[in-house]
């Protein structure tokens, strides 16, 4: 069991080391470094409508060869929507297999492009060593994150609070 753990840390730290970003980074910074690095668009689109089902919406990444989505609740806490926003990214910077998804209008892809769709990773648990990765680099991406979730914000001034306040 140690020696799992030892594997989970090991493969944090270098997934994180491949991030030339400095923290605090904002969502919008960290994802236009991600389009950068993967040559991909990175969409970032909240659930609408009857995808808002209580308890029972989370982060959704669908993906193809020139772009990620990356759907997230907006509903919640801005901390709990860059969770879900980085768990995504998780995925991604681990380089997951999603499963085959030939999209279709339904609940999952309300308001999306369907063209180029070609993966899904969603989760039902967390208890799929993929899954477990991609929450453990998630949540270190977003404990290093500020801001709200807006892809024109930037993080300047969260760098330059860290540096007087030490968080």
């Amino acid at each position: 069991m140690a020696r799992r753990g030892g594997r989970r840390r090991e493969r944090l730290v270098h997934v994180l080391a491949r991030v030339p970003l400095q923290p605090p980074w904002t969502v919008g910074e960290f994802l236009a470094w991600l389009e950068e690095d993967s040559g991909r668009e990175v969409e970032l689109v909240p659930w609408t409508g009857s995808a808002l089902e209580p308890n029972n919406r989370c982060g959704l990444l669908l993906g193809g060869p020139t772009r990620y989505v990356i759907r997230y609740d907006a509903t919640r806490s801005v901390r709990h929507q860059r969770q879900q926003i980085f768990h995504e990214v998780g995925h991604v910077l681990c380089q997951h297999p999603g499963e085959t998804f030939r999209p279709t209008a339904s609940v999952l892809t309300t308001g999306l492009s369907l063209a180029g769709i070609e993966y899904m990773m969603q989760r039902s648990t967390f208890d799929t060593p993929t899954e477990a990765e991609a929450e453990l680099v998630g949540t270190q991406l977003a404990v290093l994150s500020r801001g709200p979730i807006d892809l024109d914000s930037r993080g300047e001034l969260h760098r330059i609070a860290v540096t007087f306040d030490g968080s």
